[in-house]
């Protein structure tokens, strides 16, 4: 895996959470903090986490059960939430711009509602703003069967690659074994080495009750707000009730689809990704004269 992220960092508590802190960044521009999705690391940010922190300081952590950060009793969606909003007030500690991914844009939803003070801006990458239920067993499998290989480097490998994509992959890839680049299974192999397989067996179980908070997160938001989202068809996870539903509760809120992509845009196709981003992220710099954290 490219060692483009800084340093790891642990924010102590019940999870630790593992961080990763640019600091730096250009006086007067908030800070930009990183949430992966389901299933990823902060590693997933790696396409874009250096160009960004060439301008801002750029905050990145893994999830609770995810990477470096502890394993967790709880792996419902408020306490995902509440974790990231600790990052946010204690690690960040000021204006801040949040990307999330999935999962992360949840999450970041839960953060502009609860401390709407720290919250500049949210960029949401493919939002399932209708969190899924339970997972299905059958779909789920194939991630199962390869968490349980963990032990065993080559079989562990072997069983990563016929994990079936989310979406196809730009060449028409269906599994991570037959994907280059990026997402290789060489690759996501350091995802899930480090995947709490409680985790999924508790998304595989539980109905989760806290699903329910999402609508309110969204009602709280008064920051500026840009989608990012790829086809309904190729998997992506906002479909046209979520998009109204964001549309219809987040006054200044730009949505921009992506033809051709799915559930992940930052990966797959990191430089429209990034000039996707850019105009908003100068709409929404600090006021002139102000400092950074």
């Amino acid at each position: 895996m490219p060692k483009r992220l800084p340093r790891a960092r642990t924010l102590k508590g019940d999870p630790k959470i593992a961080y990763y802190d640019s600091g730096g960044g250009v006086a007067g521009e908030p800070a930009v903090m990183l949430l992966h999705g389901s299933t990823m690391r902060s590693e997933d940010w790696e396409n874009v986490f250096p160009r960004l922190a060439t301008r801002y300081r750029v905050v990145a952590y893994d999830a609770r059960g995810h990477g470096r950060s502890g394993r967790a009793v709880s792996y419902e969606l408020r306490a995902f939430a509440s974790d990231a909003i600790r990052v946010l007030r204690e690690i960040v500690k000021g204006d801040a711009t949040l990307i999330g991914h999935s999962l992360g844009a949840l999450c970041a939803l839960a953060c502009a509602a609860d401390a709407p003070e720290l919250v500049r801006g949210l960029v949401l990458e493919d939002p399932g703003v209708r969190y899924p239920g339970r997972w299905e067993p059958e779909k789920e499998r194939p991630l199962r069967e390869a968490l349980a290989e963990t032990g065993d480097p080559k079989a562990f490998l072997r069983a990563v690659g016929k994990i079936p994509l989310g979406s196809p992959g730009p060449r028409g890839e269906r599994t991570y074994g037959e994907m280059r680049g990026f997402y290789a299974a060489e690759r996501v192999v350091t995802y899930l080495k480090d995947l709490d397989p409680a985790f999924v067996e508790w998304r595989l179980a539980t109905d989760d009750a806290s699903a329910g908070e999402v609508a309110g997160w969204i009602a709280g938001v008064r920051s500026p707000a840009l989608v990012i989202a790829g086809e309904t068809r190729l998997g992506s996870q906002l479909d046209d009730n979520g998009e109204w539903a964001l549309k219809k509760a987040i006054k200044d809120l730009t949505v921009k689809r992506f033809p051709g992509t799915g559930h992940v845009i930052h990966g797959y196709r990191p430089e429209p990704f990034l000039e996707a981003l850019e105009p908003f992220l100068r709409r929404v710099r600090a006021p002139e004269g102000a400092t950074g954290p």
